[in-house]
């Protein structure tokens, strides 16, 4: 964590030091995020059962920081990220919760003067992941257990106006999970032991973000000025 930390730190110093434009931004929107099938283990004389995941929507907020060098640009960003889903058991619908602190290290190019296509990875850090139902019992130990540090992979298009924009992303894990049994409460949602499938996670993400502040400037010459004059495409 400390290497990645050190590396976006380096990169925003770099962006800074030696773009020819960069601004300063904060964003936000919501995501869709796909999980893993859920499958059903017979029980009590019932078949089992695949669940596929219901996706729902999730939401991001963070802030980026913008170096552009001509027609290429990078971007890092730091951002907070809720992840929903469910799974329609027989009895009762058992929600899927999660959030992660992300930082993603985009580089594109403009091949519009309003489109700009990007790439890059994205560090994560997830905080424990819920599926309501589950039970610690001599079967699990509760779950879903899944990395909390991962790194996946993102490529999108950005729409820009002026300071304002619009940011259409797909994301996609570098890591398959392991299947992993779960216990879940029987008399309340109607399943009993149930498979975790292994799944790469996948979300797409559509956000708003507005510039802060967008300047040609050197840095220093920002605390010496009254104003700032900020440049737009």
């Amino acid at each position: 964590m400390k290497l990645k930390l050190l590396t976006s730190t380096l990169l925003l110093y770099t962006i800074i030091s030696f773009s020819q434009e960069y601004a300063f931004g904060i964003k936000g929107g919501l995501n869709n995020n796909s999980i893993g099938t859920l499958y059903q283990r017979a029980y009590n004389n019932e078949p089992a059962i695949n669940h596929e995941p219901n996706k729902e929507l999730g939401y991001q907020l963070g802030a980026y920081v913008t170096g552009e060098f001509g027609i290429f640009f990078v971007q890092p960003e730091f951002n907070y990220v809720t992840l929903n889903n469910n799974y329609e058991l027989p009895r009762k619908k058992a929600e899927w919760r999660t959030t992660k602190m992300e930082i993603p290290l985009l580089v594109g190019v403009r091949i519009l003067k309003p489109v700009r296509l990007y790439l890059g990875p994205s560090f994560n850090f997830y905080d424990d992941t819920q599926l309501e139902g589950v039970q610690v019992t001599s079967y699990s130990d509760g779950g879903p257990d899944l990395d909390k540090n991962t790194m996946s992979f993102n490529f999108g298009v950005m729409f820009r106006y002026n300071r304002f924009g619009l940011d259409l992303r797909y994301e996609r894990s570098n890591n398959t999970t392991e299947e992993e049994l779960l216990d879940i409460i029987y008399s309340e949602y109607g399943t009993n032991l149930a498979d975790l499938k292994p799944y790469q996670a996948s979300m797409i993400r559509l956000s708003l973000f507005i510039d802060i502040l967008r300047t040609d400037m050197p840095l220093g010459d920002l605390f010496k000025k009254k104003f700032c004059a900020c440049p737009y495409d």
